[in-house]
């Protein structure tokens, strides 16, 4: 379930259940909207997020989990 709040979003891994956040600009949480309304692919809506950000975001999957699935790395932007 994504949480929203002080454009902090919140959200719990489907695999490890550990909460990860994120806080986004202003605008950043505007076009996060606008991607889970359906105005397109991730990539082109959230171009300033890196991949492991934006994966987050599509998935839930926190940092460690995507480490091990996809071997993408860390960001600090995650928490």
């Amino acid at each position: 379930m994504i949480e929203i709040e002080d454009n902090v979003i919140k959200q719990e891994c489907g695999i490890c259940n550990h909460i990860t956040h994120i806080k986004l600009t202003d605008d950043e949480l505007e076009a996060y909207r606008w991607y889970l309304a359906g105005g397109g692919p991730i990539q082109e809506c959230l171009p300033t997020l890196n991949r492991v950000e934006r994966e987050f975001l599509k998935s839930g999957y926190c940092v460690k989990c995507q480490k091990l699935l996809f071997d993408n790395g860390e960001t600090k932007r995650l928490y």
